[in-house]
């Protein structure tokens, strides 16, 4: 088996967890990191992860920014913009890449270097390691909460459907107002097929004013890269295109 690893999330929760607040005095704090925690950290967590999995191979993959996304939506992630970084991610990128076997794709994130890398073959019995719910778009095998999962196509495909009518405030990009997971799955109700849920969703969001184009920029947002969908000779991210049953 082959662990498909979060790299930006290990490094940001790694970092995040080693930073240490000292105060000399009264009113002196500084803000320091001893990266060697951070590898520790990080390091610990993969071995766990590999004894879940049977002592699994492992590949890290990282975010190449900008994305295919910024490009589409020049707003994707903008609120967070101004938040400030962990303490040393920037070198612990350096390091991860030297200790592991690193996958890095350009205009990709992390997320859909995962998905391509589970959907097309290329490496033996795949299983993604993640706690984010977009990875839930994928199918896929995925190790969450010490368990392996297996999310089949239908799943995924759903998941999809729903996020592209909820949109994901996290990563700053809209679906329809007023529509969360419940009223998502009501509108989709028993579809089990793209071709069947995407009139579904094209219909909320002309209820809502808005366009099929907006519904198309959405899911192209939402969706979590799966093979077929990149070029590895030309780097380019083939953008999905909607059933051709309903007009854009």
């Amino acid at each position: 088996m082959t662990l498909l690893l979060d790299g930006d999330w290990l490094l940001y929760l790694g970092c995040s967890a080693n930073e240490r607040d000292v105060r000399w005095t009264d009113t002196i704090h500084t803000l320091h990191l001893d990266q060697g925690d951070v590898i520790n950290t990080v390091c610990t967590m993969i071995e766990n992860y590999r004894a879940i999995a049977d002592d699994s191979d492992v590949l890290v993959c990282l975010s190449s920014y900008p994305t295919f996304r910024h490009v589409e939506f020049p707003d994707y992630k903008a609120n967070r913009i101004g938040k400030r970084k962990p303490l040393g991610l920037s070198d612990m990128r350096k390091w991860i890449a030297d200790a592991y076997p690193t996958v890095v794709k350009p205009m990709l994130e992390a997320d859909d270097c995962m998905g391509l890398l589970a959907t097309d073959g290329s490496v033996p019995d795949p299983i993604i390691v993640s706690i984010d719910k977009d990875m839930r778009t994928v199918p896929c095998k995925l190790l969450v909460n010490e368990q392996i999962e297996e999310v089949t196509s239908l799943d995924a495909d759903r998941a999809w459907m729903a996020q592209t009518l909820t949109g994901d405030s996290t990563d700053g990009y809209k679906g329809v107002k007023g529509v969360g997971p419940v009223t998502a799955n009501k509108i989709l109700k028993d579809k089990t097929t793209v071709q069947e849920m995407w009139p579904a969703v094209v219909g909320a969001y002309m209820k809502a004013g808005l366009l099929a184009a907006d519904a198309i920029r959405t899911a192209r947002l939402a969706r979590i890269l799966r093979v077929g969908d990149y070029c590895e000779q030309s780097k380019q991210v083939k953008l999905w295109v909607p059933p051709a049953a309903v007009p854009a």
